[in-house]
């Protein structure tokens, strides 16, 4: 568990590398980090955000700073959409305060399983993409190790090209929110 100055420190470099839109890569290696990062992303998103992750079920997608974040996002312009790919799917998704806060966004949020993965150097890897230029991808999904970066839109568009492509594919099951 990380100390309190600490996540705080590194809450500070992550929000202030996403309102800079610094072109630095980032790592983060715990799920304190995860959460940071992904509250970052949120917040300085002005478009879509794209998740391609196992379950959304965890205490990184449901607390109050991401949460409100996404909420944010998407009350700030009727445009602004999330799209969701979740690998690994149980009706508990439902239940959790991130899926109850989607719901309510019918228009903007678009949730599909997909029995597969994405591969990053021979092992599964989660990641999300923002507004083609921003990202966080997960290389070591059981230790929540991962890098990303800001402004690196060749990297982002490389990601979400993946995307689209399991998205729209016949594979991935549209999710109901409800």
């Amino acid at each position: 568990m990380l100390s309190e100055k600490m996540k705080s420190v590194y809450a500070a470099d992550i929000f202030r590398l996403a309102a800079e839109q610094k072109n630095e890569v980032f790592y983060n290696s715990s799920a304190e980090h995860a959460a940071i990062v992904h509250q970052a992303l949120a917040s300085y998103a002005t478009r879509y955000i794209d998740i391609f992750s196992s379950n959304m079920c965890t205490e990184v997608s449901n607390n109050a700073g991401y949460c409100d974040a996404m909420k944010k996002f998407l009350d700030s312009d009727i445009t602004h959409s999330i799209r969701i790919i979740l690998t690994d799917y149980t009706p508990d998704f439902s239940r959790t305060d991130i899926a109850r806060l989607f719901a309510k966004y019918p228009l903007q949020v678009s949730v599909k399983s997909y029995d597969g993965n994405v591969m990053y150097k021979g092992a599964p890897a989660h990641f999300t993409v923002s507004d083609d230029r921003a990202f966080r991808l997960e290389t070591d999904i059981k230790e929540r190790m991962a890098f990303g970066n800001f402004n690196s839109p060749e990297q982002a568009v490389g990601l979400r090209t993946v995307f689209d492509k399991i998205f729209i594919s016949p594979l991935a099951k549209s999710v109901p929110l409800c």
